[in-house]
């Protein structure tokens, strides 16, 4: 059944024309089962993840260069069936390094260049087959830093340049077989992870050096210059400092000294030099900034989520000072939470922020913009077609100059991919003609990331068809060039308002109806199975312009140009 799609898909991208097809699937696992591609991490326009192919071989170690030919598994690191789970992909310079598991060692630090031969365990760090249980790896000045135990000093801070020879303990902050555990916080694409921050040419991080408890660390990756910065929680507690980020020479982050709660802190990076910046929710519970949206810099300031016992919890922004630390607006207003940047889903795109948020009970999250003043935070598009359910917009990246996420579209289609070009007109869901299935793309692959950008293509992790859920490639158009001479299929009026008619289909036929602007740029697309002879569309969204429409069936296929008033 399975290859019978794959079939049938091919004869629709012949059908349909290459350039008008921009999704392309890979079918990892044939047959009924999913091969699961999670991880996805790109290097050197490549993408790097875990995957399985069949009941004989694990989940492994995949690379695809964004075409079904050139997607293939690199190693069978845990021969046979076993699973060696590769995870916490990093690039560093022309390698990736990642953890796995073989039959032999455990989990432990393993490197390639995209070639089975280029594919090794860099050191058992712990002999045997316990595993040092790499994590928080971290590109810094050329080299693999991250936390690992041996055995014999716990949990501590590791250098690597790929080579056996050139991978060392850094330093050993909690003495002994004890662990200080050093780890970062950075935002991930619906998640966060435990990358060490980099600020002002340093890693910084959080760690237990078994007397201060865990606070805030730095290193130039030398043992010497590995040390405390500051205690911020004095004594045995943990101030447990998180998203630390650069910012005007300083750094902003989150940390609890145990009379504010978990306030918003400011450093220089010396002791002296690090304090409070503003008790934003005074007493003991704080206000837990940037828990769900980290600190996101935008037109000279830093923006985050926290929490007031007045206003809930709502979008704030700091320009690094206390009088310049303050709420932007109350999108819920009183003390009901507006949640910003939900699940991190806060992103800065054609100079706005763009984050999920609700304003009431009724519409839920959705996609709302700002420009920093609470004038200028507003709701930018209601995605959801059904209420009181949340859209949930997140997972943010920037694609061909549109701004990709992910949001639930109604009770049937639940998170669906869209794109956006900055205007409520220009947002809209994309996903291939014949996806069927609800719920279509798997969201949270391993490392917290559903897709990655490699060899200027969209590669994802998604269950779009009953082909299961596989490896699928986006790419955008570079070019619609409307057909020449006389059409068979016509579109009235034209120019139109927020609606046309199509006559001239063929009842036989199934098409497939898409609408680019001028560079190419899908804006509509729809499918129209067995049509009468007269067809209405509705696309009240589109912005007035000239656009070009794509009219597909199995016998011919047809583009004109079409003028929006």
């Amino acid at each position: 059944m399975k290859n019978r799609y794959i079939m049938m898909f091919a004869f629709l991208l012949l059908a349909y024309g290459l350039s008008a097809q921009t999704f392309t699937p890979v079918d990892i696992w044939s047959g009924a089962s999913s091969g699961y591609p999670y991880g996805l991490t790109s290097c050197n326009n490549k993408a790097y993840f875990e995957a399985r192919s069949d009941t004989s071989v694990g989940y492994e170690l995949w690379v695809s260069d964004g075409t079904p030919a050139g997607t293939m598994l690199v190693k069978d690191i845990w021969p046979g069936p076993g699973n060696s789970y590769p995870s916490g992909f990093t690039a560093v310079g022309s390698k990736v390094f990642f953890t796995a598991a073989d039959s032999l060692h455990g989990r432990e630090l393993w490197v390639t260049d995209g070639t089975t031969a280029g594919t090794s365990m860099v050191l058992d760090i712990w002999p045997g087959s316990t595993g040092s249980t790499p994590v928080s790896l971290t590109a810094y000045n050329g080299k693999l830093y991250f936390n690992a135990n041996d055995s014999v000093h716990g949990a501590e801070l590791w250098v690597s340049d790929g080579t056996a020879g050139g991978t060392s303990l850094v330093k050993d902050i909690s003495p002994g077989t004890a662990s200080s555990s050093p780890l970062g916080y950075v935002p991930l694409l619906g998640s966060y992870g435990y990358t060490f921050n980099i600020v002002n040419g340093k890693m910084y991080f959080g760690a237990n050096d078994g007397t201060h408890g865990t606070e805030l660390w730095v290193s130039d990756g030398t043992t010497v210059g590995t040390s405390m910065v500051a205690d911020i929680w004095s004594g045995p507690g943990s101030s447990t400092p998180y998203f630390i980020t650069p910012f005007n020479g300083s750094m902003i982050f989150s940390a609890n000294d145990s009379v504010h709660g978990v306030e918003t802190w400011i450093s220089d990076g010396t002791t002296a030099g690090t304090s409070l910046l503003k008790d934003i929710n005074p007493g003991i519970s704080g206000s837990s900034p940037a828990n769900n949206t980290a600190y996101i810099p935008y037109n000279g300031k830093l923006y985050f989520g926290a929490t007031q016992a007045a206003t809930g919890y709502e979008l704030w922004s700091t320009d690094g000072t206390t009088a310049g630390t303050g709420l932007v607006k109350d999108i819920w207003s009183g003390p009901g939470s507006g949640y910003p940047g939900y699940l991190y889903s806060i992103f800065v795109f054609n100079n706005k922020l763009f984050f999920a948020a609700t304003a009431d009970s009724v519409n839920g999250l959705q996609l709302w913009t700002s420009d920093g003043t609470t004038a200028g935070t507003s709701l930018f598009k209601i995605l959801s077609s059904y209420s009181p359910y949340n859209s949930f917009p997140t997972d943010m990246i920037i694609y061909n100059n549109q701004m990709i996420f992910t949001a639930s579209l109604d009770t049937i289609n639940q998170f669906e991919l869209w794109t956006s070009d900055g205007t409520a007109a220009g947002t809209h869901v994309i996903s291939p003609a014949v996806a069927p299935n609800p719920d279509p793309l798997i969201l949270g692959g391993g490392n917290g990331i559903p897709y990655c950008v490699a060899n200027g293509k969209l590669i994802m992790n998604a269950g779009f068809t009953a082909i299961g859920n596989e490896l699928w490639i986006y790419a955008t158009p570079t070019s619609i060039t409307e057909t020449s001479g006389d059409h068979s299929i016509r579109a009235y009026p034209n120019p139109f308002g927020s609606a046309l008619s199509l006559s001239g289909l063929l009842s036989s036929e199934t098409y497939t109806v898409q609408v680019y602007d001028m560079s190419g740029r899908e804006f509509f697309s729809t499918e129209i199975e067995h049509p009468s002879d007269n067809v209405s569309l509705t696309m009240p969204d589109l912005s007035t312009g000239v656009y070009l429409m794509r009219v597909s069936g199995q016998s011919s296929t047809e583009t004109f140009r079409l003028v929006k008033n």
